[in-house]
């Protein structure tokens, strides 16, 4: 963790003298990764609970069952962020009944209201910008305003300072497309099969050199490289690519994606981006983040 970043940190996690994490999701999980040596070093790391990807991924994390029975009162509990909103309106308020404090920390730039039920809201909410403030004060009103702190965004951060230990020049022609696991009834406008359709049609156009495409960890391996072979025998010169994503973008000359947090990791290296969102409607411009829009491509080359 860079020396700032700690400090910055530093001020919110010492007002509790007990500690605990509740994940779920990756991106959650790859924050609460860097924060737990900090709070070990301060002395107040307590329990790790997690549900879902995050449980099955690591070591030392306990069952979300056990979470509410370990809170005290006086405790803190750092919410990650998860796509089960519910979920989260459930651990604040039980957390909150137990007499425990909640950290809820975003990992993105987007749903900033759909998380929180506004009477039940948690007592300090972590954004990691200037941006994210003004969002999450539009979205929520000016209740939401006195929990708000802006510390960094310790795993983007962390997964850039990777990208560019690693060392070596990017190797040239080389695109890495990163998928969200996005299907039609998501009602976006696009999906992930509209999207290698559209990159396919991209890559035609501008006659770029060969594309490595990364499925999302909740997408089906085998499914992905079907509609990649598909579009193969139309032209689409792609290969499937299962390697570690910052090591793809570190290889890369160019990270493509969709929304995906690791396209905000490829800019903080370093790397050129695109966006495609073609064919997005309003729920799509929402689902965006205002980081990557000056990138988007949304309009269909045909």
């Amino acid at each position: 963790m860079r020396d700032l970043s700690a400090n910055l940190w530093r001020d919110l996690l010492e007002r509790h003298q007990r500690l605990h994490i509740y994940t779920v999701d990756p991106g959650a999980d790859a924050m609460a990764s860097e924060l737990v040596p900090l709070i070990s070093r301060l002395g107040r790391f307590g329990l790790w609970f997690a549900d879902g990807w995050s449980a099955s991924h690591g070591k030392g994390k306990l069952p979300a069952a056990e979470l509410l029975q370990s809170l005290s009162p006086g405790d803190g509990l750092i919410v990650g962020s998860q796509t089960d909103f519910s979920r989260t309106r459930q651990i604040v308020r039980q957390a909150a009944a137990a007499g425990a404090a909640t950290i809820f920390v975003f990992d993105h730039w987007k749903n900033y209201a759909a998380h929180f039920d506004i009477d039940h809201l948690p007592d300090t909410i972590v954004v990691p910008d200037e941006i994210s403030l003004r969002m999450l004060t539009s979205a929520l009103g000016e209740i939401a305003t006195d929990r708000v702190s802006i510390l960094p965004h310790l795993a983007i951060e962390a997964a850039a300072d990777r990208i560019l230990s690693c060392g070596g020049a990017p190797q040239p022609g080389t695109i890495l497309l990163l998928l969200d696991p996005t299907e039609p009834d998501d009602d976006l406008g696009y999906d992930w099969r509209s999207t290698l359709a559209a990159v396919s049609d991209y890559v035609a156009e501008k006659s770029l050199a060969h594309v490595l495409v990364k499925p999302h960890p909740r997408q089906n391996v085998s499914v992905v490289a079907g509609e990649i072979e598909a579009l193969r025998d139309r032209g689409f010169a792609a290969d499937l690519c299962l390697e570690d994503t910052e090591c793809l973008i570190a290889r890369a000359e160019e990270v493509w994606g969709m929304t995906t947090i690791a396209l905000n990791i490829a800019l903080a290296a370093g790397r050129p981006i695109r966006s495609f969102q073609v064919g997005r409607n309003a729920a799509g411009v929402r689902a965006s983040n205002p980081h990557i829009e000056p990138f988007v491509i949304s309009q269909s080359r045909h």
